[in-house]
């Protein structure tokens, strides 16, 4: 199972088109460096970014990053998992948790300025 972000969302009010940062340039970098996320584009207060087919923005917007969160459907949150305990931004324990009666794989991480992530994985039951 291939490592691929396949969609995003918005956790409660959060805009994934402007998730709320101080400083775009430190963002950019942690997104990019960290994160996995390539630049799309960039100007003084705001940037888009893209990992395989998820795009999402940033934004120096006055909003607080602690009270942004989103989600991420991805390929393999297990690589995932593995890949950002290796960059060491450490990301939490992988769970199970029931979503509208299906069961996933998820972790959570938290980036420095406060957003939170979920990623997630639907998980296939055998009968």
């Amino acid at each position: 199972m291939a490592l691929f972000f396949k969609a995003t969302g918005p956790i409660g009010d959060t805009d994934t088109n402007a998730l709320p940062v101080r400083e775009i340039g430190p963002a950019v970098g942690y997104y990019t460096q960290c994160l996995g996320f390539s630049l799309v584009s960039k100007d003084k207060t705001t940037a888009r970014l893209r990992r395989d087919d998820v795009e999402i923005g940033l934004a120096v917007n006055g909003q607080d990053p602690e009270q942004a969160s989103c989600w991420f459907s991805v390929g393999n949150v297990d690589a995932l998992h593995r890949e950002y305990e290796a960059k060491e931004i450490g990301p939490g324990i992988i769970d199970e948790q029931e979503y509208d009666g299906k069961p996933y794989r998820v972790f959570f991480a938290k980036e420095p300025y406060g957003v939170c992530f979920c990623f997630t994985h639907p998980l296939v039951r055998e009968s």
